[in-house]
């Protein structure tokens, strides 16, 4: 052989819990349910800050178990109305994302009214939010050494946060990692499948066309995360675990950064998430089919008072800071972490009948990346060395755009 080479069903609880974890308690009632009881539930993600920006709003309709497409709302009319007068429009620019049409910042003392109107004419509105404070900050985030409750040693992420005004008390917590990758086993060349005859393979090894050595992934928190300072004398945060990672993790290979965010909740909405932790501690899982109740919104139907409802209108002060730290500030001297995939090598044949070669099958699957020529490290193998993808292309675990934010 030549080869050419130029180089079941949701019930409606689960349903609404796993399209939004971010709904505000209003009232648990407790409902029968049986194999065929499904409810088509409009799901409402609705957040404003005191952040100047283009706020966004997400609507969902609720889907079956097992079902691969996200219902989303359309081409609805979304506008939120201030109670200094002042209304903003939102603007679908992806299905069932709709964003302001001007930045805005939610402002102290003004209250604000969440209107919308379905395609089909549906009119939902929502209760009069406020935000509860704006000058609360989050005064740093500390990256330690330390172990977890198991006796793991890793590197947890601390927030300390002061309220001198005494005002906040409620707290809500995201965070978004992000990390450098490299590919262990890049190469700047590529293999590309050309065309194959009864006695040939025409195989191209080309320069990549796109950085795949080098990228960033990024990971955002999904658990629920609170803290609360009622009963305290004063209004401030110390030392609070945020997130801890265990020194074998593959996010600490090279350069790590987390930004946390705080989110200072209305009561409402604070007994909305204490209540959904609750159930997803209790069931072991929140996504679980059987949470008993239904967990009310505090948007509501004009049309139909007995339609339910689901999600938040949340109106929420926020704050954020970022951190960077390498691993070898906290291990010196010690093994890096392992990468996310074992990688090895293999060098396919070429040999075979056309359409069953298995270079050919590996090229063409998309599933592998070319390392080098096989100049006898392989012994009895193809003519190329191939890795899997993870291996070989860092964009199948991230991007390979630097962040903006990004500082080495």
């Amino acid at each position: 052989m030549n080869v050419k080479t130029p180089f079941n069903r949701l019930r409606c609880l689960l349903i609404i819990i796993i399209s939004f974890m971010g709904l505000i308690l209003s009232c648990i009632e407790p409902f029968e349910t049986s194999e065929d009881f499904f409810e088509d539930v409009l799901i409402i993600n609705a957040r404003i800050t005191n952040e100047n920006k283009n706020q966004e709003i997400t609507l969902n309709r609720s889907f079956r178990l097992g079902s691969e497409i996200s219902l989303v709302e359309s081409n609805a009319t979304v506008i939120i109305i201030g109670s200094n007068g002042n209304t903003f429009t939102f603007l679908e620019k992806n299905l069932g994302k709709y964003l302001s049409t001007v930045p805005f910042a939610a402002l102290e003392g003004v209250s604000y009214t969440l209107q919308i109107t379905t395609e089909s004419g549906q009119k939902y509105a929502s209760q009069t939010m406020e935000l509860p404070v704006a000058n609360t900050i989050i005064e740093n985030i500390i990256a330690k050494k330390t172990v977890d409750t198991d006796g793991n040693e890793g590197i947890g992420i601390f927030l300390n946060t002061n309220d001198v005004t005494n005002n906040s008390k409620l707290y809500r917590y995201e965070f978004e990692e992000t990390f450098k990758i490299i590919a262990p086993f890049w190469s700047p060349f590529d293999a590309v499948f050309r065309i194959e005859g009864a006695n040939t393979i025409d195989v191209d090894i080309i320069l990549r066309e796109q950085e795949e050595q080098t990228c960033y992934g990024t990971s955002k928190s999904k658990d629920i995360i609170l803290n609360s300072t009622l009963g305290f004398n004063d209004d401030k945060i110390e030392d609070f675990n945020v997130l801890f990672l265990t020194k074998n993790d593959y996010k600490l290979l090279h350069r790590y950064s987390i930004l946390v965010k705080q989110y200072v909740q209305t009561p409402l909405a604070f007994s909305y998430y204490e209540t959904l932790k609750g159930l997803s501690k209790s069931e072991g899982n929140a996504f679980s089919e059987d949470q008993p109740g239904f967990i009310q919104s505090n948007v509501f139907s004009v049309d139909n008072p007995n339609e339910n409802v689901a999600g938040l209108f949340e109106v929420t002060a926020v704050d954020e800071k970022r951190i960077f730290f390498n691993f070898q500030e906290f291990f010196p001297g010690e093994e890096l972490p392992p990468y996310i995939s074992d990688c090895s090598f293999f060098a396919p044949s070429g040999e075979g009948a056309i359409g069953q070669r298995p270079l050919v099958q590996a090229i063409k699957s998309n599933e592998f990346r070319f390392y080098e020529l096989n100049t006898g490290k392989i012994p009895g193998g193809g003519p190329y060395i191939l890795t899997s993808n993870r291996c070989g292309d860092c964009t199948t675990l991230g991007s390979n755009i630097i962040p903006e934010f990004w500082i080495d």
